[in-house]
């Protein structure tokens, strides 16, 4: 990876209130009321915050294709069709 973090406006939030969480200006209960997510989810997005910077709040499937996917050769087909 060449250093460069592209984040979806969605993550960006979610940094920010994550960062404000950190810094003690709201608690995990206003973070997870903000991001309409559990506590547990907030704790786990501190844990990979903190093990791994700022690109822990990136989503892991990033850049993958979707394990629901169809084959390329079926799709090619379906398009001759």
């Amino acid at each position: 990876m060449n250093g460069l973090l592209t984040m979806s406006r969605k993550e960006i939030d979610r940094l920010i209130i994550i960062t404000q969480v950190e810094e003690n200006k709201i608690t995990v209960l206003e973070a997870a009321e903000l991001l309409v997510l559990s506590q547990r989810q907030i704790y786990r997005m501190l844990k990979r915050i903190r093990a791994e910077g700022t690109k822990g709040i990136i989503h892991r499937l990033r850049g993958r294709k979707s394990n629901r996917g169809y084959p390329k050769e079926l799709k090619e087909k379906i398009i001759s069709i």
